[in-house]
């Protein structure tokens, strides 16, 4: 079954971070807010007194109007469109240096001197005073803040006054102003009238236009006649024209008896009639008598001359014919040329008109701005003259006991948030100047690996057995309860409970193998074999701890001697001890394959093996020892060694693939910092610990505790 990814610890700055670096410095939070507070309170008692009264304005485009009119910059339209730039331009022309200074002038009117008109004074009395809209209203409170009540009440009317005045003034100047203007341009607009008469008068003697529309009409319809006459014209000469075509081709075929059918004459009808009784005669005399009778001939003469005559009678009427066509383009050619006439006339008097008319407009434009202007010129005479005012004051400003300045419930609030943020930041900045390891927060913020724990530190002995196994001399201590503390944590490891451990510190005198022997006594205490091996082939310690020879050891198991020869019992049941033996090379003996396969050999008979190491920093060993272990857990002097020290035999162990399980922080004085570690030594259930006869525990237990295994 696939093993669950362990979490890892989270590496911000979590709340309970924040309490924790907060207890850890309550002496700086606490000094920075009563600091802070005993400030607020005498400046609370020693302060001058300030006093503010106020002064309600209404400010409002639409009021004081007797003529709803249209202003030149229309203040309703302006308003409108944007309130709130309308409000705010009043409130700093409530605050120009003008207006105050007026203001000022007023005050000292009344035969008062402390605030005199000027820079100076325009200054202090600026510094005194406050305006604000209420929001969602039109109305404006102007408020002044002074030692004095009377004076306070005093200046805020008389700058409401001030105002009052200056906004209707300025109503006024600014109807004068446009009066002025207007005057200009009515005079300018009468010159145009003037001018405009004058060149429309000359441009209609000039061209004869008494009546121009009556012109324009007449050529119209003298147009009108001229193009009926002109499409008549064209249409019988294009008739004519075909007719004359056609009989001429009939003329040159000799085809006179049918031209002579087509040509419409008395003279012709009444020879063609001829022409048809004589060839009929002739037919008869053929039929009746032959081709040679006389009679025949005389006929055929007759016929000839009735031929004759009718060529001649069909000449003379084509002749009549091509001259009435020649008449009829004559005729149409005239129109033509009366048209053209007729088009030049109306374009003409047409541009004429239009001229005309621009004129006429100029005029009519200049007489309805001239009218326009003379209306607004007395409407404006109106508001010149007028007494109402868009600003009222709604409430005059009364004094009022009631002291503003220094407000000490507010002061004290404010130095009360001021003091812890300024405790909390200092702090903050003493536990960050600090670089060594003394707290969960910068084992898990800094060096960024689980917490397993901390050690408490012991006073009362420099026996370093004694100090080793303190936790089995004393099980009902807070350096036993922190050891098994530690241990369930190990037991609890999602991986399940670690065989092989290794312990080992980022440099020396770190406590580790105090901290290897407290281990192994904590783990003993379940019942389990623990076999203790000192890894630490340089400058081993475990040997002194139980008074052992160290010849022979783990370097002597690495090289062939049984391992029975080598392990020996402890005082605490179930610990056993590997002391470290001699070795020339000692990097290359546990590097070699003899100590995994010993590692492998002693599972079979121990359940927990917990191997003390070299420091990581200074030698490579830990990091080969930790290649065949289950976990590596790092042991830190609290307060003494650097985090960047300490991370950086973490980085070592982490770049092979070590198992890191976690730190535990050791030689903590909690006499010293008890409220840092509180929350997470907090045992409670029973025991009343404090620190007697060299441990912490209750001193009540005492006589209950069994002795110490000897």
């Amino acid at each position: 079954m696939e093993e669950a990814p362990q979490e890892s610890p989270a590496t911000g700055l979590q709340l309970r971070d924040l309490v924790a670096i907060a207890q850890m410095q309550w002496r700086v939070v606490a000094g920075c807010t009563v600091a802070a507070l005993v400030l607020a309170l005498l400046h609370g008692l020693l302060a001058t007194s300030m006093y503010r009264s106020t002064a309600v304005i209404h400010l409002s485009p639409m009021a004081g109007q007797e003529l709803k009119l249209e202003r030149v910059v229309d203040a309703d339209q302006y308003n409108r469109w944007n309130r709130q730039m309308f409000v705010q331009t009043q409130l700093e022309i409530i605050r120009s240096r003008k207006l105050l200074d007026e203001a000022l002038q007023r005050y000292a009117d009344l035969g008062f001197t402390d605030l005199a008109p000027g820079t100076r004074g325009v200054n202090a009395l600026s510094e005194m005073l406050e305006v604000t809209p209420r929001q969602g209203t039109e109305l404006i409170d102007l408020s002044i803040t002074s030692d004095n009540l009377d004076k306070s009440a005093r200046l805020a009317n008389l700058i409401s006054q001030t105002y009052e005045r200056y906004n209707l003034v300025a109503q006024q100047q600014d109807a004068k102003h446009a009066k002025d203007w207007l005057q200009q341009q009515i005079t300018l607009y009468r010159d145009r009238i003037d001018e405009a008469t004058r060149k429309l008068i000359a441009y209609q003697g000039a061209n004869d236009l008494a009546d121009v529309t009556e012109q324009v009409t007449s050529l119209g319809a003298r147009m009108d006649s001229l193009n009926a006459a002109y499409a008549e014209s064209k249409t019988q000469r294009v008739l004519l024209e075909t007719e004359v075509w056609a009989h001429e081709r009939m003329a040159r075929e000799g085809q006179y008896p049918e031209l002579a059918k087509e040509l419409d004459s008395p003279l012709i009808t009444t020879l063609l009639t001829d022409y048809a009784t004589a060839v009929t005669r002739a037919s008869q005399l053929v039929a009746n008598y032959g081709e040679k009778w006389p009679e025949r001939v005389q006929a055929e003469a007759h016929l000839a001359r009735i031929q004759t005559e009718l060529q001649a009678e069909v000449d003379v009427t084509l002749k009549a014919e091509r001259e009435r066509l020649r008449q009829l383009r004559n005729k149409e050619a005239n129109l033509e040329g009366e048209l053209d006439l007729g088009k030049g006339e109306i374009l003409d008097v047409s541009g004429k008109r239009e001229d005309f008319q621009k004129l006429q407009i100029d005029l009519e434009r200049a007489k309805e701005f001239y009218k326009r202007l003379n209306e607004r010129n007395d409407e404006l005479d109106l508001v010149s003259q007028t007494k109402m005012n868009n600003v009222r004051i709604v409430d005059w400003a009364l004094p009022n006991p009631r002291r503003v300045e220094p407000n000490l419930i507010l002061d004290l609030l404010i130095a009360l948030v001021a003091g812890l943020a300024g405790g909390m930041i200092l702090g903050f900045a003493r536990e960050y100047v600090d670089d060594t390891i003394s707290s969960p927060l910068d084992v898990q913020t800094f060096l960024k690996v689980p917490h397993l724990g901390m050690i408490p530190k012991i006073t009362e002995t420099a026996d370093e057995t004694e100090l080793a196994l303190f936790g089995n001399l004393h099980p009902r201590s807070s350096v036993a309860e922190a050891l098994r503390e530690i241990r369930t944590v190990l037991e609890l490891d999602r991986q399940g409970p670690p065989r092989r451990l290794l312990v080992t510190s980022a440099v020396s005198s770190e406590g580790k193998t105090s901290t290897v022997v407290r281990l192994g006594v904590a783990f003993a205490g379940l019942d389990k074999r623990v076999l203790m091996i000192d890894g630490d082939l340089r400058r081993p310690r475990l040997h002194k701890i139980f008074a052992l020879d160290r010849k022979v050891g783990l370097a002597s198991v690495l090289t062939g001697t049984p391992v029975a020869d080598v392990v020996r019992a402890t005082p605490v049941p179930n610990l056993f001890v590997m002391a470290s033996g001699r070795a020339e090379h000692p990097n290359e003996l546990l590097a070699s394959n003899a100590f995994p396969e010993l590692l492998e050999r002693l599972e079979q008979d121990y359940d927990v093996v917990i191997i003390d190491s070299p420091p990581s920093v200074l030698l490579s060993d830990a990091r080969i020892l930790s290649r065949h272990v289950d976990g590596v857990i790092v042991v830190v002097r609290e307060q003494t060694t650097s985090r960047v020290l300490v991370r950086e035999g973490l980085v070592g162990l982490e770049q092979i693939g070590a198992r890191i399980l976690g730190v535990i922080v050791n030689n903590v004085d909690v006499t010293k910092r008890r409220t840092s570690y509180k929350y997470a030594y907090g045992y409670g259930y029973g025991y009343r610990y404090r620190y007697h006869d060299g441990y912490y525990g209750d001193p009540a237990d005492d006589a209950e505790e069994p002795s110490p295994a000897t």
